[in-house]
């Protein structure tokens, strides 16, 4: 109803839930930070505990839809949790992405269709370069960390639905490229609502 019909009003209730999974892949990555398996149950953090590095990305961002896509639904939804999820978690929202191709529906083709047609789809904006060295630089978007510049920039990409992985894919790789230009090192890091 939310993906395929356009009804905003499920927009609060997957922001939620996609709140919950971004804390528990906080808790996943805080726990490979600190080489330790993950807390079973929750408990009162000791000063030891309170000093070891935590685990936030520096920027969160989306996967851009077809102008197509947009004018049928009047809104992009992974936009929409992207937004949600970053007002919740106080993490700065950067535009990024863009597509260059306008894609047929892909709920209908098979995984290595999928693959194929996602290739060269997206590419960084005209200013997503100056975004990315801004979060590199720190001198725009703030940062929980202080970066110094061996530190990567940890982009968080946000998508409605997992299928085959090759949107995330494609839009991580776009990233990355210009990152690469760049002489920029970034992390990408995926999370979406559901899994098909």
């Amino acid at each position: 109803m939310y993906k395929f019909r356009g009804h905003e009003r499920y927009a609060p209730l997957l922001t939620a839930l996609l709140i919950q999974a971004f804390r528990a892949m906080s808790d996943e990555q805080n726990s490979v930070l600190a080489k330790e398996p993950p807390a079973p149950v929750a408990h009162l953090a000791t000063p030891v505990q309170q000093t070891k590095p935590q685990w936030r990305p520096d920027a969160v961002t989306y996967v851009p839809v077809s102008s197509e896509r947009l004018a049928e639904r009047g809104f992009n939804q992974a936009e929409r949790l992207a937004a949600g999820l970053a007002t919740a978690c106080r993490l700065p929202i950067v535009d990024l992405l863009q597509r260059q191709i306008n894609t047929t529906k892909q709920s209908f083709k098979s995984r290595s269709e999928r693959i194929e047609t996602m290739k060269n789809v997206f590419s960084i904006k005209p200013d997503g370069m100056q975004l990315i060295e801004e979060l590199y630089r720190g001198s725009h978007l703030p940062t929980q960390k202080g970066m110094s510049p061996a530190e990567p920039i940890q982009i968080l990409l946000i998508d409605d639905i997992y299928t085959t992985g090759s949107t995330l894919d494609a839009c991580g790789q776009a990233i990355s490229n210009a990152s690469f230009s760049m002489e920029f090192p970034v992390e990408v890091y995926t999370l979406t609502l559901a899994r098909s």
